[in-house]
């Protein structure tokens, strides 16, 4: 990692808000503001914190994030009444400079399950590992470990003022602008990094989170994320237990995939790559089994879905890597209308009366070629229809020589159904 050793010169710094449950979509949201600061040689990095925990794997995974990052990381809870607690005091800890807003509080780290503490030895093993996480963090900005330890320890809470006069954090200010201010010619020495902040007339560069990632951060909810389980389990399940294939089994598929990214038990973009490829499938199969366009609408909203999870409008800079929605929407929209109209021909000629095979005898005249006598309860004999000789079979006695009309093709064994025509019928 690059230590930096001169101070801060530059003309803005890039800002974010992390609020809510910590999930991994706060995760790319963090990797991505770590890229564009560094992308616009950013001072620092400001991150506004307001969270009450979340999941241990993502929380890893931001405090690796900053702690790597190529510019100075600013941690601040707001706003008043704002918290930092279990995962957001790890956060905290992992950033450079640690400030807090007046009446904001941090800790309270001790791993749970479920929402009840771990018991017996998984308790200590995954408590051991947090304290030792957590010290290393406060060590490497000289921060107290000793408290560090007993928020994931005791799962101590301390405010603002208490968390300050316990070397938890550096500064407390009551906004960002005087957070801004307060830092200016703020030293940081440390391990890694030793800079000097310099925020005289210097900007913000928001970057709010997308509409994308707001909207996998709402499905992330854990009440959202089971109900789109037990949805995707009941049509999978209504799928299977039903003849042919229909809505029930890619809108099944498309609510599991979306619950199990939600509770993490799917990485996001192995979950993007299902749903593509289930859509593809679901609109394969529309060709092949015809369902009035159901698969075909399916199958298109799986692989909307996909592109959205895959592919974040705004998670590259300067590159044209981005998904052209102007471009890739009309496309899916042209797709799902050709299958559409595939699928309403299809129909259409499936309520056609059949045009070859013996499908289509029903109707054709012939001549009974021997007399029709009794069998089974009904009159049996042979006719002359369409070129060939028939076995048939009729509810009347039928002379040879008279002409006969077809009313049906049996089958077990194969034979016609004839009747007579009456003379001047046609």
């Amino acid at each position: 990692m690059l230590t930096l050793t001169q101070p801060v010169w530059a003309s803005s710094y890039v800002h974010i808000w992390i609020s809510g449950v910590i999930n991994p979509v706060k995760v790319r949201y963090v990797q991505r503001a770590v890229e564009q600061a560094r992308k616009e040689q950013a001072a620092f990095l400001l991150v506004s914190i307001d969270t009450p925990g979340g999941l241990v794997t993502s929380t890893q995974e931001i405090c690796s994030e900053l702690t790597n990052s190529p510019v100075p990381v600013v941690v601040f809870v707001e706003p008043t009444t704002a918290q930092a607690t279990s995962a957001g005091s790890f956060i905290v800890l992992a950033s450079d400079v640690a400030a807090m807003a007046p009446g904001t509080r941090i800790g309270a780290a001790h791993p749970v399950a479920e929402g009840k503490p771990l018991e017996g030895v998984l308790d200590e093993k995954a408590t051991n590992s947090l304290v030792s996480l957590a010290e290393a963090l406060a060590a490497r900005r000289g921060r107290s470990e000793q408290l560090a330890e007993e928020m994931v320890r005791k799962s101590a809470s301390f405010t603002a003022e208490e968390a300050k006069a316990r070397n938890a954090i550096e500064i407390i200010a009551p906004s960002v602008p005087a957070l801004v201010d307060r830092i200016d010619g703020y030293r940081i020495e440390s391990v890694d990094r030793q800079a000097t902040l310099r925020t005289q007339g210097i900007g913000a560069v928001p970057v709010p989170m997308s509409w994308v990632e707001r909207l996998l951060d709402a499905l992330a909810d854990p009440t959202i994320a089971s109900i789109l389980l037990s949805l995707g389990v009941m049509g999978i399940i209504y799928e299977f237990s039903t003849p042919g294939v229909g809505m029930g089994g890619i809108a099944g598929v498309i609510c599991l995939m979306l619950g199990l990214m939600a509770l993490s038990a799917l990485p996001l973009h192995l979950g993007g790559v299902f749903l593509l490829v289930a859509g593809l499938v679901a609109i394969g199969l529309e060709v092949k089994i015809q369902t009035h366009g159901l698969l075909a609408v399916g199958g298109a909203i799986a692989l909307l879905f996909g592109a959205l999870v895959l592919v974040d409008p705004q998670s590259y800079f300067g590159a044209a890597q981005q998904l052209e929605w102007h471009l890739f929407v009309p496309f899916v929209v042209t797709i799902v209308a050709a299958f559409l109209m595939l699928a309403k021909v299809a129909a259409q000629a499936l309520r056609k009366p059949a045009l070859s095979g013996v499908e289509a005898m029903a109707g054709l005249h012939g001549t009974a070629r021997s007399p029709f006598v009794p069998n089974d309860g009904s009159f049996a004999g042979m006719v002359f229809v369409d070129g060939a000789r028939w076995q048939a079979v009729s509810d009347e006695p039928i002379e040879p020589g008279q002409e006969v009309a077809v009313v049906a093709v049996l089958t077990n064994p194969m034979r016609l159904r004839v009747s007579k025509v009456e003379k001047g019928a046609s």
